[in-house]
């Protein structure tokens, strides 16, 4: 069957190959929506923790509760020791479930410096 110098083969091969191309595309499209989608949680997650150790080193309050943004949740774990009387550690954490690696974290770590106000030296 011949139509306009195209065999019926040939049209069906060639429809084939289209079909297999636009696959393709959408495989290499689908693969960029989700590397896109994964950094930008990503970059949330870093900067929900560093904005968190930035408050601790302010002095303020910082919350552990999770927290949910854009949809996807974010897991707190904030740490704080001693390291001598004057000097604070802190180790901030944040988790979340990626959909395609599982569970993520990225964490920081930072020092504050606490003055020591004894009552003996106000007395006198």
């Amino acid at each position: 069957m011949k139509e306009d110098g195209f065999t019926y083969i040939e049209a069906l091969l060639s429809l084939a190959l289209f079909a297999i191309f636009v696959l393709a595309v959408q495989q290499v499209l689908h693969v960029s929506v989700r590397e896109r989608a994964e950094r930008s949680t990503e970059a949330t997650a870093y900067l929900l923790a560093y904005s968190l150790l930035e408050q601790w080193k302010a002095g303020l309050v910082v919350e552990t509760d999770d927290r949910e943004i854009e949809g996807k949740r974010y897991r707190i774990q904030i740490t704080s020791t001693n390291v001598t009387e004057m000097v604070e550690r802190c180790e901030v954490q944040v988790f979340w479930e990626s959909e395609w690696v599982g569970e993520r974290r990225i964490g920081f770590l930072g020092y504050r410096f606490m003055p020591l106000v004894r009552s003996a030296i106000i007395e006198e």
